[in-house]
């Protein structure tokens, strides 16, 4: 992410129309977990259970990303928050994905070494399991939560957690032999 965000100051820093969506959690990452959800039914992170923080779809950002790139009146320099219509917990989650899948679903928090652990073990790099870790940690100090919500992000992002189930993670869930 610092990566991401200094190639942001320094497009700023040209003077140049500019905007910069700004994104929390994706929905979408959850199908990293699907044949955990199915056959154990859990996902873990190592957020913690209970923390309430924005979560969009990836359909709704390539919506709003869409909508701005076709906006020939627009200029200066922006963020977008692009924040989605709710703020779920895990937990949260883990109650909505039971109900939508028919199966119990847990959420289960893990330690910032397994989640490493468990990168590096699927081939990323030591240096990018560390940045995702060093990411998914500033999410659990509240990194996501800098935004006020406003009713355009309702409007911009409208899929909710359990839509976003509904029609992706229930077909990849049933999907799996």
């Amino acid at each position: 992410m610092t990566g991401s965000l200094a190639m942001d100051d320094l497009l700023a820093s040209t003077g140049a129309a500019f905007r910069a969506l700004t994104m929390p959690a994706f929905m979408d990452n959850m199908l990293r977990q699907v044949r955990s959800i199915k056959e154990q039914g859990l996902f873990s992170d190592i957020l913690s259970a209970g923390l309430r923080q924005p979560t969009v779809a990836a359909r709704d950002i390539a919506a709003v990303a869409a909508r701005l790139l076709l906006d020939p009146t627009w200029s200066g320099q922006e963020e977008v928050p692009v924040l989605g219509p709710q703020d779920p917990s895990a937990d949260g989650m883990a109650a909505v994905m039971t109900e939508v899948l028919g199966l119990p679903v847990r959420y289960e928090r893990i330690p910032g070494d397994a989640l490493k652990n468990q990168l590096t073990a699927r081939g990323v790099s030591e240096a990018m399991a560390q940045g995702m870790l060093d990411m998914m940690v500033a999410a659990d100090n509240g990194l996501n939560l800098g935004v006020t919500r406003a009713p355009r992000h309702e409007i911009d992002t409208p899929t909710t957690f359990r839509q976003w189930c509904e029609e992706a993670l229930a077909p990849a869930v049933r999907s799996l032999a």
